[in-house]
């Protein structure tokens, strides 16, 4: 009898001992925060910081930075007796076709001797953070800066600041459709969100749940799956869903930006930033250095319409700049389309001049060419085929080359010859070292 009930003494204090190491486990995984607390938890720090200033210590605009309007107003026709505006912000949106325009700027700021903002050597300025005004202010050339076409979130306050007065704003958008396909593929959202990667269709996958398989995304790209040219342009992720706020956001950037460029009409608007920059034509000469596939082509009217849902504030706003863009040109006289005519065809002579052969790199996502013989030693044809992080590297090493140490001067060298091997038309050392060495014709061999 004393057994017996020892036994059952035994199993019931087992099973309240199982109770309570249920309830310790439970306590032990509420406590672990998951990717999607962790993102919530961001957004609500992002929205009560939303309104602390950031700037590192007290600024004043300087009104003596903002030109008269006419500054600011596109041209409706040439005008011969323009003076040239070598004062240019142009935000960089993701996936839009940036880096062959930005690739304009680099070729035009080093033609005219331009100062760049930039970190030494860095293709972003703290993206998606807020620039470090204390840094670049102390970095500062004395003449100031003139470019600024690294990646950063548009803060209005911040590029006034920092730029030299009268800078014209600009930046470049995309069918939202297009975009959201490129980043989806080319950030490689599938390896991101790995319960992706067994589905056929991934696209069907995500939008059964995308807000929760959206937490899943790393800090390096979850800003960039959702409406990410209007966050890349100021809109803060808790905003989304505040009509009034999205409303205040696309008439706010309609004030602020005095050019919005459209990528399915480049050339129309190239030529509208030649006449507002009194520019030529030939420095807006461009190629294709990345490969923008028709991921839209092979996804269906209902994946196609999720897309646009999903990304409802990125169509509001380039639907508004695809309508402001085509009015502008409707305003332009009748030189305007013998200008874009002029432009495409620029374009083509000075591909079939400059380069042999095209073909794709990086898996297909980027561009690389071969140059002719005769144009082997042409800078204007190895510029418009180099890439946008090595132009920035080039760049960088002309800028600050008196801060850079040996080992950053290294770690360029030995890129740039890493990626001559895939694109052979790109500058290579010898064209950087005579930017860094003018007194030396050619480096020495262990400078190779």
């Amino acid at each position: 009898m004393i057994g017996l009930l020892t036994r059952q003494a035994k199993k019931h204090f087992e099973a309240i001992l199982a109770i309570f190491a249920l309830i310790a486990v439970f306590y032990v995984l509420k406590s672990v925060k998951g990717p999607g607390a962790l993102r919530r938890e961001k957004i609500e720090q992002a929205r009560e910081e939303e309104h602390t200033t950031l700037l590192p210590r007290k600024w004043v605009p300087d009104l003596n930075k903002v030109f008269p309007v006419e500054h600011y107003q596109i041209p409706t026709h040439p005008d011969p007796k323009c003076t040239p505006k070598q004062n240019l912000y142009f935000l960089r949106t993701h996936q839009t076709g940036t880096s062959s325009v930005t690739n304009i700027f680099y070729r035009y700021g080093k033609e005219h001797d331009l100062n760049f903002v930039m970190y030494p050597l860095k293709l972003h300025l703290n993206y998606p953070g807020r620039i470090n005004m204390l840094y670049l202010e102390r970095m500062m050339p004395e003449k100031g800066y003139n470019i600024l076409s690294q990646y950063t979130r548009h803060h209005q306050s911040d590029v006034l600041r920092i730029m030299n007065p009268g800078t014209i704003f600009t930046t470049l958008l995309r069918h939202p459709v297009d975009q959201f396909l490129s980043v989806f593929n080319n950030f490689d959202i599938k390896q991101e969100m790995k319960n992706l990667l067994p589905h056929h269709n991934p696209y069907e996958e995500f939008f059964r749940r995308p807000d929760k398989i959206a937490m899943l995304a790393s800090d390096s790209v979850y800003h960039l799956i959702q409406n990410s040219m209007s966050f890349d342009l100021g809109l803060n992720t808790p905003h989304f869903k505040n009509n009034s706020a999205v409303d205040e956001f696309v008439e706010k950037i309609d004030s602020e930006f005095h050019l919005v460029l459209i990528l399915e009409l480049l050339d129309e608007s190239l030529v509208l930033l030649k006449r507002l920059m009194c520019w030529d034509l030939n420095q807006l000469v461009y190629v294709k250095l990345s490969v923008n596939k028709e991921y839209s082509v092979s996804i269906s009217d209902d994946i196609r319409q999720k897309i646009m849902d999903w990304n409802s504030i990125d169509m509001r706003l380039y639907t508004h700049f695809l309508e402001k863009m085509k009015n502008i040109i409707s305003e332009q006289d009748e030189s305007f389309h013998k200008e874009v005519a002029l432009l495409k065809q620029i374009n083509s002579d000075f591909s079939k001049e400059c380069y042999e052969k095209v073909f794709p790199v990086y898996n297909g996502n980027k561009i690389g060419y071969s140059l002719r013989k005769s144009h082997e030693t042409n800078m204007t044809c190895k510029g418009l085929a180099t890439d946008d992080v090595t132009q920035t590297h080039v760049i960088g090493l002309k800028q600050f080359k008196d801060n850079l140490p040996p080992s950053d001067i290294l770690m360029v060298r030995n890129h740039m010859q890493n990626l001559k091997k895939h694109n052979p038309a790109m500058l290579d050392w010898t064209d950087v070292y005579k930017v860094l060495h003018p007194d030396k014709s050619q480096p020495e061999k262990n400078e190779l």
